[in-house]
């Protein structure tokens, strides 16, 4: 019995022996490359494996649920301008979306190398597939931005979730090559190159088709300063106004300044903003969202090679953001537009532009019962006064109003 013992055992060693002597002919295994966090650049990113560069993944997913009051008037005019024709009478809507965001961050000898990518799948009501949005991808080193990214004449873009109706402000993600210097205690000053056919938000109000060919880029600036207490801006922009009907064209302009206040005497986050711009044949640098609006149409009804009425716009525009604890929280925001659609008419007799004022708001109460979750509701009202002279527009009053519920959550 102890010899079969024996046997055995002297069996089982030389098969170990015989097992690592083969196995000491194989290359080792690669040693496991651990996802590494990365703390360099806040909560969220980690080093993409094999690499010094740092990556976080984010976004969210929305629904939202929206009941409509709009008169006829209000949902053709505003179709002409903004591409969409907003819901007539009473009715309901629906809107589904998912965000993802991109952030890649590299120290090199030039400084901060980053990229920034942001893209929108949305489905609205009457749509059977998604619709996909590149909103935002650019390209930062250094001062350096290139790519698409959020306008640099942009400074308060309203407080409230503005989902159908904006408030009178510019907003708008362009094409852009742009430069930012520093100056150190939070001052910059920018100078940007931006493509005004390429704006989620047109910079090319264009509701009687007349807009030619894009033949230089807006020139924008800023300078900026943000410290402990806020920011503030002082922005202005060149755009060319090309008509299809001449070639003499002319250039329009915008100027604005806003500030933004923080507030922590009434909560911790809570801020107040101000904002005035004015605009001759740039109507987008002050409302990304008119009822009815164009840059320039011609002087008279002689428009071959004919010269152009620039229209003229200001607005102000203010919002006030307040936590009422660590789960409730309200936003608001209130513009006001005028648009001068300036001296074009027909024979000397009938006036062709359109002269009106136009009230926007909004205000929400959203309670997040959870991290990363916010369920919130929301009503906005946008109203417009024509003076009733125009012969494309003879109406006096209109106006719309929503109601919608948004559950959402980010990532």
């Amino acid at each position: 019995m102890m010899k079969s013992m024996l046997a055995g055992f002297g069996v089982v060693l030389a098969t170990s022996f015989a097992a690592q002597a083969a196995d000491l002919g194989r290359p080792a295994p690669a040693a496991v490359d651990y996802v590494k966090v990365c703390d360099a650049y806040g909560a969220g990113f980690f080093y993409i494996p094999g690499s010094q560069t740092c990556l976080k993944i984010g976004g969210y997913v929305r629904a939202e649920y929206r009941v409509w009051k709009t008169d006829a008037d209000f949902g053709a005019l505003y179709g002409l301008t903004n591409g969409v024709k907003g819901p007539a009478n009473n009715s309901a809507t629906t809107r589904v979306r998912a965000q993802l965001t991109l952030d890649t961050r590299t120290n090199t000898e030039f400084g901060l190398l980053r990229s920034f990518t942001e893209a929108w799948y949305t489905v609205d009501s009457g749509s059977a597939s998604p619709s996909v949005d590149l909103w935002k991808a650019y390209i930062q080193l250094g001062g350096l931005t290139a790519g698409r990214a959020q306008s640099f004449f942009d400074f308060y873009t309203g407080d409230h979730y503005a989902s159908v109706y904006e408030t009178a402000h510019s907003d708008s993600q362009v094409n852009l090559l742009a430069y930012t210097f520093s100056f150190g205690n939070g001052v910059t000053a920018s100078l940007s190159l931006e493509d005004s056919t390429t704006g989620n938000a047109t910079r090319r109000f264009n509701s009687f088709n007349i807009y030619g060919g894009n033949k230089y880029p807006d020139l924008v600036g800023n300078v900026n300063i943000s410290q402990a207490w806020g920011s503030a801006q002082i922005m202005g922009a060149l755009h060319h106004d090309q008509p299809v009907y001449s070639n003499k064209a002319e250039w329009g302009y915008a100027v604005g300044g806003g500030v933004t206040v923080k507030l922590p005497m009434l909560g911790a986050g809570d801020t107040v903003s101000f904002q005035a711009a004015y605009a001759k044949g740039a109507v987008s640098y002050v409302t990304p969202d008119p009822l009815f609006g164009y840059d320039f149409l011609p002087k008279n009804v002689i428009v071959v090679n004919g010269g152009m009425s620039q229209t003229v716009a200001w607005s102000l525009a203010a919002g006030l953001t307040h936590n009422w604890s660590a789960k409730w929280s309200s936003a608001a925001t209130v513009s006001y537009l005028n648009h001068d659609g300036g001296a074009a008419n027909f024979l000397n007799i009938a006036k062709l532009q359109a002269d009106y004022t136009q009230t926007d708001a909004g205000i929400n109460l959203v309670y997040a019962p959870v991290e990363g979750l916010t369920i919130g509701a929301e009503v906005e009202y946008k109203r417009a006064n024509f003076d009733g002279k125009s012969v494309f527009l003879p109406i006096k009053e209109t106006d719309a109003v929503v109601g919608l519920l948004r559950v959402q959550r980010n990532f």
